[in-house]
C-alpha cells in the first residue's frame, strides 16, 4: 500500500511540475502576442524572453539601475515605441519591457538601427561595428551620440563589468562578485576611425589644435566649467567644434 501511495505522490508531482510549466510556457506565448499586437513594430520580429534581473543593481548586469522610457528603431525604418529599456551588460544586448508588469524581451540586435531613451533631452543611441574604431575592448554594440556635425562626432558606451570578489579569509560573510558601470568617449574627425579618448584637458588636447586649445582653456575658466564634467564638456564641443 505505501509503495502505491508513493508512486502516486511522484505521479502527481511530475504531473503538477509539467502543469507549471505549460502554464509558464503559455504565459510567455500570450504575453508575446500581446506585445506583437501592442505594438506593429515588433511583428515579424523573434521575441527572445528574458530570466527577471537581480533588483540588487551591484548584482544585476543591466547598464541602468532604473528601467527607461523610449524607442526601438529597427532596420527596416519601423519603430516600436513606448517601451521600457535597459541594456543587459552580459549579454550585450538591448532589452525592453512594454510595462512594469511584462517580463523582458529582446530581439536579435543585428535587427535594430539605435534606440531613444525619453528625457527633458532626448538620448539618441546608434548601432556601430567594431571595425568603426581604431580599438574597441569589447563587442558592445550601442553607443550613445554625445554631439556630432559634419566634420567630428562623440559617442558614449556605457556598460558594466564584473568585479570579481575579495578572495582573502574572511570571517562575518562569503564575498560576492559584483558589476561596475564602465564608461568609455569616443572621438572622430571627417571620415577617422573612432578613438578612445578621455572627456578632460588631456582629451582636448588630442582633439584641439594648439591655438584652439588655448581658447578652449580660456573658455573653461571664464564660464567656470569643471573638466571632465561630461554636460560641461559638451558645452565646450558646441562651442569650438
Amino acid at each position: 500500500m505505501s509503495k502505491y501511495l508513493l508512486t502516486l505522490s511522484i505521479i502527481c508531482l511530475s504531473f503538477g511540475a509539467y502543469a507549471q510549466y505549460t502554464s509558464e510556457v503559455k504565459a510567455v506565448q500570450i504575453q508575446n502576442t500581446l506585445i506583437s499586437q501592442q505594438n506593429a513594430a515588433l511583428k515579424g520580429q523573434k521575441l527572445i524572453g528574458m530570466t527577471l534581473y537581480d533588483l540588487d543593481f551591484e548584482r544585476s548586469p543591466l547598464v541602468y539601475s532604473d528601467w527607461q522610457l523610449g524607442a526601438i528603431n529597427f532596420k527596416t525604418d519601423q519603430r516600436a515605441d513606448s517601451m521600457l529599456l535597459n541594456i543587459d551588460a552580459s549579454i550585450n544586448a538591448l532589452v525592453f519591457k512594454l510595462s512594469k508588469e511584462y517580463n523582458p524581451f529582446r530581439v536579435d540586435s543585428d535587427e535594430i538601427a539605435g534606440f531613444i531613451l525619453y528625457g527633458t533631452e532626448n538620448r539618441f543611441f546608434v548601432r556601430k561595428y567594431t571595425s568603426d574604431f581604431k580599438e574597441l575592448k569589447n563587442e558592445l554594440s550601442f553607443f550613445e551620440i554625445l554631439f556630432e556635425n559634419e566634420i567630428f562626432s562623440l559617442i558614449k558606451q556605457e556598460t558594466k563589468r564584473i568585479v570579481p570578489a575579495d578572495s582573502q579569509l574572511r570571517y562575518t560573510s562569503v564575498p560576492e562578485d559584483k558589476y561596475r558601470v564602465e564608461v568609455n568617449y569616443f572621438f572622430r574627425k571627417g571620415t577617422d576611425l573612432y578613438e578612445d579618448i578621455p572627456l578632460n584637458k588631456k582629451g582636448f588636447k588630442t582633439m584641439a589644435s594648439d591655438k584652439q586649445y588655448d581658447q578652449i582653456q580660456d573658455f573653461v575658466k571664464k564660464n567656470k566649467l569643471k573638466w571632465g564634467d561630461e554636460a560641461d564638456m559638451i558645452k565646450v564641443l558646441k562651442e569650438f567644434f
